[in-house]
C-alpha cells in the first residue's frame, strides 16, 4: 500500500523489527510501574523476589527468558510472564506493520499497537486504563488520517472518536440507572473512542462484536463454573486486541485505512 510522506521501506522495516522485543520489555516494565510509574523512573531493573540488581545477560528480550528458562538466575523463581507476553506481542506487531504497511503508516502502526498493548496490560492487573493512553490515540488518530485523506479522513476520525465514547457513555448510563451499580468504565469509552479517531464510525460496531465475542469466549474458558452476574473482566484488552486486528485487516485490503 502506497501513502503520501514515504519513508525508506527497507531501514525502517529492519528497525521496527529489531526495536519491537525492546519496545515490548519497555512497555511490560512501565504497565507494571503504573500509576505511580517511580521505581520505573529512578532505578535499575531488579528482581521482584530477590530483589538483585539485573545485568544484561538477564535484560536481553526474548533471548534472556529462553535462556533463563523463565527463571532468575539467582532465586530460581519465575520471571513474570508479562515480560514474555510484552515481548512476543510487540514484535508481531512490528512485523505486521512491516508487511502491511510502508514508509511512515508502518511506523504509525507500529506505535498505535504499542499503545494498545501497554492500554491492554494495564488494565488487566489493575483494571484501569491510564487517561494519557486514550487521548494519545484520540490525538493521533485524527493526525493520521489527515495525512493521508486530507480533511475527509480528518472529519472521519473525529465522528469516530465522538460516535465512539458515546457509545459507552450511554450503555454506562443506562447500566447504572436501570442496576445501580457500575457496569462499564469511562476508561472502555475513551478507549473506543481511540478506535474510532483511528478507524472511523463504521468499524466501531465491529470493534464492539469482536471484543465482545472474544471477551465472552476467555470468561467461558476461565471461569471455571463459577460464572455469576457480578463476575468482573477486564474489558480493555479485549477492545485493544478487536481495534488492532481490525486496523491490520482495513490496511491488508490495499484500498485504505478506515473501514468502510
Amino acid at each position: 500500500m502506497n501513502f503520501p510522506l514515504m519513508l525508506n521501506n527497507d531501514w525502517l522495516s529492519l528497525f521496527l523489527v529489531v526495536v519491537g522485543p525492546f519496545m515490548g520489555s519497555f512497555i511490560s516494565a512501565s504497565a507494571l510501574a503504573w500509576p505511580s510509574g517511580i521505581n520505573f523512573r529512578i532505578s535499575r531493573s531488579r528482581c521482584t523476589h530477590c530483589d538483585r540488581l539485573l545485568g544484561v545477560v538477564d535484560l536481553v528480550p526474548l533471548v534472556s527468558f529462553l535462556v533463563l528458562k523463565g527463571k532468575c538466575r539467582t532465586c530460581h523463581n519465575p520471571i513474570e510472564r508479562q515480560h514474555i507476553i510484552a515481548e512476543v506481542t510487540s514484535t508481531l506487531i512490528a512485523l505486521a506493520s512491516v508487511f502491511i504497511f510502508d514508509g511512515w503508516v508502518m511506523l504509525a502502526s507500529a506505535l498505535f499497537g504499542a499503545v494498545l498493548l501497554y492500554i491492554a496490560l494495564v488494565d488487566f492487573r489493575t483494571r484501569l486504563i491510564p487517561d494519557i493512553a486514550s487521548f494519545t490515540l484520540i490525538a493521533s488518530g485524527p493526525a493520521v488520517l489527515y495525512l493521508v485523506y486530507a480533511k475527509d479522513g480528518l472529519s472521519t476520525a473525529l465522528i469516530g472518536a465522538v460516535v465512539g465514547y458515546g457509545i459507552f457513555w450511554l450503555v454506562a448510563f443506562a447500566y447504572r440507572h436501570i442496576r445501580g451499580r457500575e457496569g462499564l468504565g469511562m476508561g472502555d469509552a475513551k478507549l473506543l473512542a481511540g478506535g474510532g479517531a483511528w478507524l472511523g464510525p463504521l468499524a466501531l460496531p465491529w470493534i464492539i462484536l469482536l471484543a465482545s465475542t472474544g471477551a465472552l469466549v476467555i470468561l467461558l474458558l476461565t471461569g471455571n463454573g463459577n460464572l455469576r452476574k457480578d463476575t468482573e473482566l477486564p474489558f480493555g484488552p479485549a477492545l485493544a486486541v478487536a481495534i488492532y486486528a481490525l486496523w491490520l485487516w482495513s490496511g491488508s485490503r490495499g484500498t485504505g485505512l478506515v473501514l468502510l
